[in-house]
C-alpha cells in the first residue's frame, strides 16, 4: 500500500494558504482596504482611520470626498457607536429598515461607509444635484420628491428644517 507524502501539518498549512489567498483576492477588489489591512498587520495598529476610509469610499463611488467626509461628520461625528433619538445607527446613521434594504449591518463602520457612499452616488445620479442627494439621504427620497413637486426650484424651503440645516452645514452655504 502506498502512503501519501503529505503530513497532516502540510495539509493544514495548505488549507491556511488557500484561505489567506481567497480573502486576499476578495480584498483586492478594494486596494485601499487591502493596504489598510496590510498596514495593520505590519504595524500592529488596532484602530481604523475612518476619515481616510470615508474619503476613499467617496472616491471609489465617484462623489466628492470632502463633502462625504463632512456628511459623515454631520451624521455621527465619525462615531461608529452613535444612535440617534430617531433610531438611526452607526457611523453613517442608517435606519434599521434602510439597513435591511441595503443589506448592511449599520454597526459595521467599514460596510456602512461603503454603502453610504454608494447611496450618495446613486442619489447624485438620480437628482444631478448634491444638495438634493443630501436631502434624499437625510429625509428620504419620498420627502425630497414631494418637496420638489410642491415647491419646484424652491424645493429646499419645503423639506424639514433639520434637512435644510443638514444641507447647509455640509455644503457650507
Amino acid at each position: 500500500m502506498e502512503r501519501s507524502s503529505m503530513s497532516i501539518g502540510s495539509i493544514i498549512g495548505l488549507g491556511v494558504v488557500i484561505v489567506v489567498l481567497y480573502f486576499g483576492m476578495q480584498a483586492m477588489g478594494n486596494s485601499v482596504r487591502l493596504q489598510t489591512g496590510i498596514n495593520y498587520l505590519r504595524t500592529g495598529q488596532t484602530s481604523l482611520d475612518l476619515r481616510a476610509l470615508a474619503r476613499q469610499d467617496a472616491v471609489n463611488a465617484g462623489i466628492d470626498p470632502t463633502l462625504f467626509e463632512r456628511q459623515i461628520n454631520q451624521e455621527s461625528g465619525f462615531n461608529p457607536n452613535a444612535v440617534s433619538p430617531a433610531g438611526a445607527i452607526g457611523i453613517a446613521q442608517i435606519m434599521p429598515d434602510t439597513a435591511r434594504g441595503w443589506g448592511v449591518d449599520p454597526h459595521d463602520p467599514v460596510a456602512s461607509l461603503s454603502v453610504a457612499s454608494s447611496a450618495m452616488a446613486k442619489y447624485y445620479t438620480i437628482y444631478q444635484n448634491y444638495r438634493k442627494a443630501l436631502a434624499a439621504y437625510n429625509a428620504g427620497t419620498g420627502t425630497l420628491n414631494d418637496a420638489v413637486s410642491r415647491c419646484g426650484s424652491s424645493w429646499e424651503t419645503c423639506v424639514p428644517g433639520e434637512t435644510q440645516k443638514y444641507i447647509t452645514v455640509i455644503m457650507g452655504s
